[in-house]
């Protein structure tokens, strides 16, 4: 009766551990996720669309391969305090396909709306185009 017992405690304590660290494992896949896509963001705000709007990247541990489009026309930055700036500039849509080592298929996609630009005026005249 006693060997039962101490079997049936046993086995549910076995069961508890492995469920807990089953959760731990998902813990750890989350938050591992979470850290990647704030690192891809932060990069991605860092890339000019419209200087390079496609390409792939290797960053540390991931592979992060773009696509960027176009959302609105291109307009003329305004200068200061007025009139033309130097560069162009206009929204595009980036599409990020992050992989991990070595992985044919995403691990995640990421969407991010950045600011294109590029210089197209000289500072002696602000006016050309």
């Amino acid at each position: 009766m006693a060997l039962v017992l101490l079997s049936s405690i046993g086995f549910t304590l076995l069961a508890w551990i492995q469920q807990n660290l089953d959760t731990m494992q998902r813990m750890r896949s989350f938050y591992s996720e979470q850290e990647a896509r704030r690192t891809v963001t932060e990069w991605v705000y860092s890339l000019n669309p419209m200087e390079t709007p496609s390409g792939e990247l290797v960053l540390g541990t991931l592979r992060l391969s773009w696509k960027a489009e176009q959302q609105a026309e291109k307009v003329s930055q305004m200068g200061y305090p007025s009139g033309i700036g130097l560069h162009d500039v206009a929204l595009y849509d980036v599409s990020v396909s992050v992989f991990r080592e070595k992985e044919v298929t995403p691990w995640f996609m990421e969407k991010v709306v950045c600011i294109g630009f590029r210089k197209v005026r000289e500072l002696g005249n602000p006016f050309k185009n």
